[in-house]
């Protein structure tokens, strides 16, 4: 109360100082130009991408993965991979649409009438729709689906809707790589010089002068020298915009005091454990374990050592006393014991309904519907248990029926849904019992149960040790000390030996880079060194969970081509190299026996190599590994004739063509021609899309958002 009072009392200096913060905010942005944040993800050809519009595909792609994995959330990692692929998928419609508009490309009504219920459907329909019995694609079971898609829940016709949109844009794409693949057109004069290429085979001797030769200390690099190699190489050297940083982490981990603290409340809890009732048992387990309790039962072995035993050996509501295992504590209560089978075996008709579990996309009747049809199929088999296997095989909608005809043979206990599980353990053979389910209504005759075995019925409760708020707020003090120490890189790497701590580096970090390598959940450090408003060599504090971090921006790497001070170390050896091979073609030129393999053989103490079965498609030189320079001088000679010295990648060589056995000439090359045009095709739905996104106009703002 006081505090508010003291707010009132300078109410108006508070609205002037806010005021002058507001107009100094206002003026920044205005000076500094650069600190404007869009409020879109991306602009791609001149078309906005909102960060809304994104959010909801995201969302959609989220809610997906979800269900088919049937997880109720999504790991950080994969959740940042499904943002990336979103993205992707955006800018890919973008790109294509505006392609597809310039060439006045369609897909009308009939054309996707034709690609879903044609004679020859789209390949996603002959997926989907094929009998799970044959494997054959079933055209009734798309007529079926679609008649009754307004009776479906709405997040079945939305799949629908996404499904359709799918098989579009694929057929769109596949219409325009056809078109391009079209303009492909090989004449047969270069068909027949493709053939003589790739099948006439050279014999050659050769001597190889390799650059191991010169020890590397006899060679004088000259900065010159490095300079040639960078500028003649410069295209290798490209580079993405990415920042480098450098970073020490603060682990926070469990001090003896939190030990002490965490057992002591634990056996407050193990105490309490020990004394409920049964009933009450699974709900505490849940409030105060960190793995939630699982109705299942066990036979001997299963449990974790330290338990099986007592749990076995026990009475029902047997406590064992807490012990620590994996950096937790741990305890253990035993709920119940049975004596049941490892085995059953069961036949059954299921009966399922539209949204039930794994419905096939041709089941439509709704559930009060299923039930009534599962009622009467019950009544029957009741009567005359025998009649289950004509019933499963002309109602039943698993998918296996016609292979077994509703037989499931031996299970183990515990595989099947617990409804349908327990149906069968609690009946007796021949039984015939009716059990709903997620998948739907089950009519169930029991054929059959083996090998009793006991079992337990087991609540475990286990609590990690974790650090307490006061061993955070020490490291956060450690930390945040270090982090004041610094003002600049030098600071930084000055603090961290002083205060004993290791700087890790990590270098090159793309905009959209996952993490930091060896640093987990480190995607946050990244974003903020790609923000406008992080200056070159500030310093940030982290905190990453179970760990701090203190990270400096130690280098901005702009768009562009690598210095050649970044590239020298990369470099040497290979300028090196071409410094060696200079030298030495300078020896092979000044001898009096050039032109003579043997002798420069003899002269230099080398020996005269031969390779035989040479073509230009050949993609390695003898022993000596790729040698493209070298293949491209065989074939330029002339059959008998001896080349002046080559720099390769391994050596300096000098090669002499023996002899070119050519290729038989052809009276149809159609062949070729048809191999080359699948190549064309095959590059075309590779590489076609990546080469449209290179030349497209993409903005990409992600980094600010995610």
């Amino acid at each position: 109360m006081a505090a508010i009072g003291q707010i009132r009392k300078h109410y108006g200096l508070l609205v002037a100082i806010i005021a002058i913060a507001l107009g100094a905010f206002i003026l920044g942005d205005f000076t500094k130009g650069r600190s404007h944040t869009p409020n879109n993800i991306g602009v791609v050809e001149g078309n906005e991408i909102s960060y809304k519009n994104f959010s909801i595909e995201v969302e959609k792609a989220l809610e997906a993965q979800k269900q088919n994995s049937g997880q109720k959330q999504v790991a950080t990692q994969e959740a940042f991979n499904i943002k990336l692929n979103v993205w992707n998928q955006m800018v890919r419609e973008i790109i294509m649409q505006k392609e597809f508009d310039e060439l006045g490309l369609k897909v009308s009504a009939p054309d996707l009438f034709d690609q879903v219920q044609g004679p020859n459907p789209h390949r996603y329909i002959l997926q989907y729709f094929s009998d799970p019995n044959t494997g054959k694609y079933n055209s009734q079971m798309v007529l079926n689906y679609l008649q009754n898609i307004d009776k479906m829940p709405r997040e079945n016709q939305i799949q629908w809707f996404d499904f359709e949109k799918a098989i579009k844009e694929d057929y769109y794409m596949a219409k325009f790589n056809k078109l391009v693949s079209k303009a492909y057109h090989l004449p047969t004069a270069f068909a027949k010089m493709l053939d003589e290429k790739a099948l006439s085979q050279a014999n050659v001797d050769f001597i190889a002068y390799p650059y191991t030769a010169i020890a590397d200390k006899d060679v004088v690099v000259s900065d010159a020298d490095f300079e040639t190699y960078y500028n003649d190489n410069l295209e290798d050297f490209k580079q993405d915009e990415t920042r480098n940083v450098q970073y020490v982490v603060f682990s926070i981990k469990p001090s003896a005091e939190d030990r002490k603290e965490q057992k002591a409340r634990f056996d407050e809890y193990y105490e309490e454990f020990k004394t409920l009732e049964t009933k009450d048992v699974a709900l505490f387990t849940n409030s105060v374990s960190d793995n939630k309790y699982e109705d299942k039962w066990y036979t001997q072995g299963e449990l974790p050592v330290q338990i099986d035993l007592a749990m076995f050996d026990g009475k029902i509501g047997e406590t064992v006393e807490p012990y620590m295992f994996n950096n937790a504590y741990n305890t253990a209560r035993l709920i119940d014991s049975q004596v049941r089978p490892k085995e059953m075996k069961a036949s059954h008709i299921l009966i399922a309904y539209a949204g039930a579990l794994r419905a096939a996309p041709d089941v439509t009747r709704l559930k009060v519907d299923a039930k009534a049809l599962a009622d009467s199929l019950f009544t029957i088999v009741r009567k005359n248990k025998n009649k289950i296997e004509d019933l499963a095989v002309k109602f039943s909608n698993d998918g296996g029926v016609v292979e077994n005809k509703g037989h499931y043979d031996w299970f183990p206990d515990g595989q099947m849904v617990p409804e349908f599980n327990e149906a069968i353990v609690n009946g007796k053979k021949n039984d015939v019992v009716l059990v709903e389910t997620a998948f739907g209504y089950h009519i169930i005759r029991i054929d059959g149960k083996r090998d009793l075995v006991k079992k337990v019925k087991v609540a475990m409760i286990t609590r990690s040790i974790e650090p307490s708020n006061t061993t955070y707020q020490e490291v956060y003090v450690k930390a945040n000390e270090f982090a004041s120490k610094g003002t600049s890189v030098d600071a930084f790497e000055a603090a961290a030996e002083e205060m004993g701590f290791s700087a890790r580096i990590g270098d090159h970090l793309g905009a959209m880079q996952a993490s930091i390598p060896g640093l987990d959940d480190s995607r946050p450090i990244i974003m903020w060194a790609f923000k406008e408003n992080t200056s070159l060599e500030e310093i940030h504090l982290f905190d990453n969970g179970d760990t701090y971090v203190v990270a400096v921006l130690s280098r901005i790497n702009e768009e562009g081509y690598k210095s050649l001070d970044e590239v020298k170390t990369t470099i040497t050896s290979a300028v090196t190299n071409r410094k060696k091979a200079e030298t030495m073609i300078e020896r092979l030129n000044g001898s009096a026996n050039k032109g003579d393999l043997n002798k420069l053989a003899a002269d230099f103490n080398l020996k005269v190599e031969n390779v035989a079965n040479l073509t230009f498609d050949s993609r390695g030189f003898g022993s000596y590994g790729p040698e493209p320079e070298i293949l491209g001088t065989v074939f330029a000679l002339n059959e008998g004739s001896t080349s002046a010295p080559v720099m390769g990648k391994k050596a300096v060589y000098v090669v002499n063509l023996k002899s070119v056995t050519k290729a038989d000439i052809k009276d149809d090359y159609s062949a070729l021609v048809m191999q080359m045009q699948n190549r064309f095709d095959a590059q075309v739905n590779y590489s076609l899309y990546r080469i449209l996104e290179e030349n497209s106009e993409i903005e990409d703002n992600r980094y600010r958002f995610f």
